[in-house]
């Protein structure tokens, strides 16, 4: 672990938020508990309209830390990301729904592999699922192969600014889901490597319906989207039936 605190290079925690005010205190609070220091928070407000969640956000407008944005439409999931990210003066971005939350070390450990791998891009961790359901999930370690049909890297991992840059941020197309997906993959097509850490420093709240079940009802027609803007890395990628059928499983 990095001891001396003063060559620390500063971290992006973005929170995009749509009338989510009832957990994003929780989300925000789980941020600024990092055992890394050198952070800064920007929540995006979506253009929320739910008065408690426009409250909760101006409650929370007073932290040195934190920097809120406002946009004055609902622009979606991967546009609210990326409005943030050009905002962030971090090396490294960290994406956390308003919803979930993340263990306290989680950019401490996810800091350290970035800083001394120059060849990865980002770095994934396990999942803690809470709420409505409570079980831990260790995704498959970074593997192209696997990542072409079935999506094993965690939505809240840590990535350099300089890749999201070269890829020019998450798609802002996919409004309904699997936008990380699209995104680590494209992250792989132009060389980025990823590492998992198997401990679940991801905390992912289950509750009720969320936009990910709207992304399963949606899955043929999303991957399908997938794979036609990605159809040169598919052809590239050699897999054979064999592979592709237990990747899938």
């Amino acid at each position: 672990m990095m001891e001396d605190k003063t060559i620390q290079p500063l971290v992006s925690i973005i929170i995009p938020c749509y009338n989510y005010g009832k957990y994003i205190e929780e989300a925000v609070q789980s941020a600024l508990d990092q055992t890394y220091e050198n952070i800064e928070l920007i929540i995006v407000n979506d253009a929320s309209t739910d008065p408690f969640t426009i409250d909760i956000l101006e409650k929370l407008n007073h932290h040195s830390k934190l920097t809120i944005i406002h946009h004055e439409s609902n622009k979606k999931l991967p546009a609210a990301r990326n409005t943030a990210i050009k905002a962030a003066s971090g090396k490294y971005i960290l994406p956390i729904d308003a919803d979930d939350k993340v263990d306290r070390t989680i950019v401490e450990k996810t800091v350290e592999v970035l800083e001394e791998r120059a060849d990865v891009g980002f770095v994934s961790v396990g999942i803690q699922y809470f709420g409505a359901i409570n079980k831990v999930s260790i995704p498959s370690p970074f593997n192209l192969k696997t990542l072409l049909y079935r999506n094993i890297v965690s939505v809240t991992s840590l990535f350099r600014k300089e890749a999201w840059e070269q890829v020019g941020g998450y798609n802002e197309k996919f409004i309904y889901g699997y936008e990380d997906w699209e995104f680590w993959l494209n992250l792989a097509k132009h060389g980025w490597h990823g590492v998992l850490i198997k401990e679940p420093l991801f905390h992912y709240r289950k509750h009720g319906k969320s936009m990910i079940d709207d992304a399963v009802k949606k899955h043929l027609k999303i991957v399908s989207q997938i794979i036609n803007i990605h159809s040169e890395l598919y052809n590239e990628t050699k897999i054979t039936h064999e592979e592709e059928n237990l990747i899938k499983r």
